[in-house]
């Protein structure tokens, strides 16, 4: 079912299950459409706990998965191997998907300032990306677009030319308890093939409706939406 939040489509779906497979679904598309134009298929994921089990059912599809790139959309700066690290999701989302390749956003660096540059190289070699999904935190974030960030102009400049950008999210709340982290600029996401939004709850519901009608300097996913158009798809679900 297609509900319209004043000018943008949301799929509603009855279940959060069946929103999670219409989004592996929409995904194994991107890369079967990659593949049959004779191309890697290069995806750029978000982390949290609302997408694994979609990502686990993305990574269950029959697909040539040694010709599949996938990079974080965002990421704390935290090792793999502790709390809070997006990129230790998504490597235990698609344990089954034999041949994969993860691009993971912490480098050595110190900070993700240190690792802008080194990490802009890999990102350019991997974009435009066929599919990219986002999620949306309570203060209308997206990535780590942060209201409340000193970076977040940087981050929504349409002609920067980093793809990504370390960021400074200690002044908003919602980024506690790991306030620093590594994302990926405006311009990566506005040039995807397709941009899927995955969001649960009344609630997280009500914020895009809020946040359609916004400055994007308060609800920063409204750039990513203004960005892509018909492009950009909500998947919703109670």
């Amino acid at each position: 079912m297609t509900d319209t939040l004043t000018s943008f489509p949301l799929l509603s779906f009855p279940s959060r299950l069946a929103a999670e497979e219409a989004l592996a679904a929409a995904l194994e598309a991107g890369v079967r459409d990659a593949h049959a134009e004779g191309r890697r298929a290069r995806i750029a994921l978000s982390g949290g706990s609302s997408p694994e089990p979609a990502y686990r059912a993305f990574a269950d599809k029959d697909l040539d998965w040694s010709r599949v790139d996938i990079a974080l959309v965002d990421d704390r700066w935290v090792e793999v191997d502790q709390a809070g690290s997006n990129q230790a999701m998504i490597e235990r989302a698609f344990a089954s998907a034999t041949g994969v390749s993860i691009f993971g956003m912490k480098l050595p660096s110190a900070s993700p300032k240190q690792a802008e540059a080194e990490l802009d190289v890999v990102y350019h070699a991997l974009r435009p990306f066929d599919a990219i999904v986002l999620g949306m935190g309570p203060d209308a974030h997206t990535a780590s677009w942060f209201p409340a960030s000193p970076d977040l102009a940087a981050c929504l400049d349409a002609h920067n030319r980093a793809t990504v950008l370390g960021v400074d999210a200690s002044l908003a709340p919602v980024a506690a308890p790991y306030p620093v982290r590594m994302t990926v600029t405006l311009p990566v996401v506005a040039e995807a093939l397709q941009v899927l939004i995955l969001l649960f709850g009344t609630d997280k519901k009500q914020v895009l409706q809020e946040a359609l009608d916004a400055p994007v300097t308060i609800a920063p996913i409204k750039a990513a939406i203004e960005a892509t158009g018909a492009r950009c798809v909500a998947l919703w679900a109670e």
